[in-house]
């Protein structure tokens, strides 16, 4: 009796409440300080041999625009995103140690790293020469393709030569028609 009770019973998981898990999401973290730490070998991404921090007012006209106006399947996801704003609206701009993301917040950070580096609000840190990177050098390099498919790779380096960042990338369109 249990199977076909189950079967037929029509009971709906209850809604995801985004303001709640924003609010819980918040309330795991510890106060966010002056500067956050967005590239760290600490991540796990293995593309970057960097470490990259941005001021947490600088980083916070940004994460305003893009919780208004991006949105995520992914719930957890979606409430990190919400919670970043208000994480950085309350910073303590009198400690000067940098935070790190939590895990989610990085994945929403991460694939704009680039937009930071280059509009000059992010800070480049070599790990090998030990120095701040006032420009780096970006290229694509390689770059193959035609048609469908094209190939290429992104190498970032310090003006010593140190490479920061190195990721190849392929890109794949398939058109039905």
């Amino acid at each position: 009796m249990g199977f076909f009770k189950n079967l037929f019973n029509n009971k709906q998981e209850p809604e995801f409440d985004l303001e709640k898990a924003v609010g819980a999401y918040l309330l795991k973290l510890p106060r966010c300080n002056k500067d956050v730490v967005i590239v760290d070998p600490k991540y796990g991404d293995t593309h970057y041999t960097c470490k990259i921090k941005v001021a947490a007012a600088d980083l916070l006209p940004w994460a305003e625009d893009h919780a208004a106006n991006v949105c995520s399947s992914d719930k957890e996801e979606q409430a990190a995103r919400k919670a970043l704003p208000l994480w950085l609206r309350g910073a303590q701009s009198s400690i000067d140690s940098a935070s790190f993301l939590p895990h989610l917040m990085y994945e929403v950070l991460k694939v704009h790293i680039l937009d930071f580096v280059r509009n000059g609000t992010a800070k480049t840190f070599c790990l090998e020469c030990q120095s701040i990177v006032a420009d780096v050098q970006i290229e694509k390099i390689n770059k193959k393709g035609g048609g469908d498919w094209a190939w290429w790779t992104d190498v970032w380096k310090c003006p010593q030569g140190h490479q920061l960042y190195y990721q190849e990338h392929e890109l794949r369109l398939h058109v039905h028609r």
